[in-house]
């Protein structure tokens, strides 16, 4: 690939005059900008002829994209080595969708890609054990996937006539590593190894460790032996898959730092900034790249990086929760109403009046079935405030039943994203596959106003790049960052151009096809089994009437209880909450997925619930690490329909069973 053909356009940051950013004029942004001193760095010069860099990026993905059919399928593995074995499938003409086959993600994905068929693959082995044998296959088998033959990335993509367009940073031995290989072929992007230890997401990186972080990334830009010094350049963007810190406080100069020294959120030695923000920037603070992280287990994060390269974008959902106000009326969701539906996306929204929590946890039955979602809210990393004073946790965010890319306009939501109660980390594991959001206190203004975000998007911007700041101080190494690919679209397929193709003949028989085996034989001998193994099958090819009509003859068999887990997704977005409980009643150990799903069901119907068995569910299964939350709302119905002396069983029976002392504290406090 000829270099000069990416020395000619390094501009910087959007003109100004091209991509206004909507101000806030908030009392505490105010005086932030004021205390802050000057702008950022100087942006591309008023009256340039240049597109800007971000478009041209969006559009160099939105071009290999469309130039890269789809397989209308979705195969899944059970294991890494046949993970990268059936990326290696994939031709220069086509592609499709592989992820691990687990119980969330592999039919979260399922149900909102919709494919003509789903497969299965049988194992071809293991995983190499020594760490360069894995680093070189996982390398190897992104390659060919871009070229049949290839072994370097790089020249894959030369070959191909594109240049790669960002780098992945990761580790053989972080459990992240699908992702980076997914995207490294599906966006042709060469992958750095390092091992070396950068914290755990929750931990604030300091100096030195940032500094470590920050060269390895410059060293993965600098081996592709491609131009990437500049925006507008060939490496515009990168990726880190594997554990980091998020936060850190690195060393910048006083003219980098953002310096707040009053008002209700002022700066203070030690508060930090997102790592993922500060990264990809020079000493000056001039960004040569953008990017995003993505860590989790590896069913996780191969959804993830599948989801962003093949997912429908074809709805959004739009909550409003802020009171009018000068400032505040720039962030109504409904302003980016218009632009979406342009785009033909179908939209529902919510304003302030219907944003309560009461409103919100009646939506919250059945689950989010939004490929995007937009949020403004308040509050902490365990809480968001809704409208009317309404104020929500982690337990409350979404069960989505398909893969959505989310936009959280709210304060600390990934401070601690490995905690459970955190919100963003929530929203992580509900199956969000792009996320932006804040490490810490941000300022309103450190985001854009949806309406500005979605424009940028319509221009094919990625996501994770049209929702910066580009001017301002707070443009500077802040506290905003993206959780994803960090080239994903927020537009549709049909926008992009990409068109799926008809499955080829496959000696591999699809799910359906099993499903019905399945029953047959269980129709045959009574091997309760087999209806098991039918549900699952449906459950995983996103067959959600039939797995309905399945568990009505399975709840009265003898292979209910084998049967039950694969029941419930269902029954919840069904909202059949009767049914439910009795699927989940027979499930022997439910997971975390399962008991929300319990509970989103439940909450909003406590006050009319009838059945004393589905209150003792609950009373048996709250959720969170301080379960007296969820118990304090369901006193009322506990006393109501188990009495007095049954309730206060219940409470003795759980305290007896909980290893935390301060969590039996408080329920014994609620008997």
């Amino acid at each position: 690939m000829d270099a000069k053909l990416f020395s000619n356009a390094r501009s910087v940051f959007f003109a100004l005059m091209a991509f206004p950013v909507v101000c806030s004029t908030s009392a505490a942004f105010a005086q932030g900008a004021n205390g802050g001193g000057g702008s950022a760095p100087a942006t591309t010069p008023a009256g340039s002829s240049e597109t800007p860099w971000p478009i041209v990026l969006g559009t160099r993905a939105a071009a290999l994209e469309r130039s890269w059919p789809i397989v209308d399928q979705v195969v899944l593995v059970p294991d890494g080595r046949t993970y990268l074995d059936e990326l290696s499938r994939w031709t220069e003409t086509t592609r499709w969708p592989v992820l691990f086959e687990d119980d969330v993600y592999a039919p979260l994905f399922v149900r909102g890609f919709k494919p003509a068929r789903v497969v299965r693959r049988a194992s071809v082995g293991a995983m190499p054990e020594a760490r360069a044998d894995r680093e070189k296959l996982i390398a190897t088998s992104a390659a060919e996937a871009i070229k049949d033959g290839a072994v370097d990335i790089v020249a894959a993509c030369g070959a191909r006539g594109f240049a790669p367009p960002m780098v992945v940073l990761a580790s053989a031995d972080d459990s992240a590593w699908p992702a980076a290989a997914a995207l490294a072929a599906g966006r042709g992007a060469p992958i750095h190894w390092t091992n070396d230890d950068f914290g755990r997401v929750n931990d604030k990186m300091n100096s030195a460790t940032f500094v470590r972080l920050a060269t390895e990334l410059e060293r993965a830009a600098d081996r592709t032996g491609l131009p990437w010094q500049g925006l507008g350049d060939a490496i515009d963007a990168f990726v880190v898959c594997r554990e980091i810190a998020w936060k850190c406080d690195p060393e910048l100069p006083e003219a980098l730092k953002v310096n707040i020294p009053s008002g209700p959120f002022p700066t203070a030695p030690g508060q930090p900034v997102a790592t993922l923000n500060t990264l990809g920037r020079h000493r000056d603070g001039m960004w040569w790249a953008m990017g995003s992280g993505i860590v989790g287990s590896e069913a996780r994060s191969a959804y993830v990086a599948m989801a962003s390269l093949f997912a429908p974008r074809e709805s959004a959902w739009l909550f409003h929760t802020y009171d009018a106000g000068n400032g505040w009326n720039d962030y109504d969701t409904a302003k980016a109403v218009e632009p979406l539906e342009a785009q033909g996306m179908v939209v529902q929204s919510w304003g302030r009046d219907q944003s309560t929590l009461d409103g919100w946890r009646r939506i919250l039955m059945g689950g989010f079935g939004s490929d995007v979602l937009f949020v403004n809210s308040h509050g902490v990393a365990t809480q968001f405030g809704l409208a009317a004073g309404g104020t929500a946790t982690a337990r409350d965010v979404p069960v989505f039943d398909r893969p959505s890319m989310v936009h959280f306009l709210h304060s600390f939501s990934l401070e601690f994203p490995a905690n459970d109660e955190c919100i963003g980390g929530a929203f992580l594991d509900a199956g969000a596959y792009a996320y932006f959001g804040s490490v810490y206190e941000p300022l309103l203004m450190a985001f854009i106003p949806p309406e500005l975000l979605v424009q940028r998007a319509d221009a094919m911007i990625p996501f994770a790049i049209a929702a910066r700041q580009f001017e301002g101080p707070l443009a500077r190494p802040w506290r905003t960052m993206s959780y994803g690919d960090p080239l994903a679209l927020l537009a549709s397929k049909k926008k992009i151009g990409a068109k799926r193709v008809a499955p080829t003949e496959d000696t591999a028989a699809s799910l359906r096809d099993e499903a019905v085996l399945f029953l047959k034989e269980w129709k045959e001998s009574k091997d309760a089994t087999k209806l098991a193994a039918a549900m699952k099958s449906l459950e995983l090819a996103g067959e959600d009437e039939r797995v309905r009509q399945a568990w009505k003859i399975a709840s009265a068999s003898e292979g209910a209880k084998d049967a039950a887990p694969y029941a419930l997704g269902a029954l919840f977005r069904a909202r059949d909450l009767d049914n439910f409980a009795v699927a989940y009643a027979m499930t022997s150990k439910p997971n975390r997925v399962a008991r929300q799903m319990l509970w989103q069901l439940a909450l909003p119907r406590l006050t009319t619930i009838m059945d004393p068995r589905i209150v003792a569910l609950l009373a048996r299964d709250p959720r969170g690490n301080d379960p007296s939350l969820d118990l304090l709302m369901l006193k009322p119905a506990g006393q109501r329909l188990l009495g007095d002396d049954g309730w206060r069983a219940a409470m003795d029976r759980l305290a007896r069973e909980t290893q935390n002392e301060t969590a039996r504290g408080k329920i014994e406090a609620l008997r």
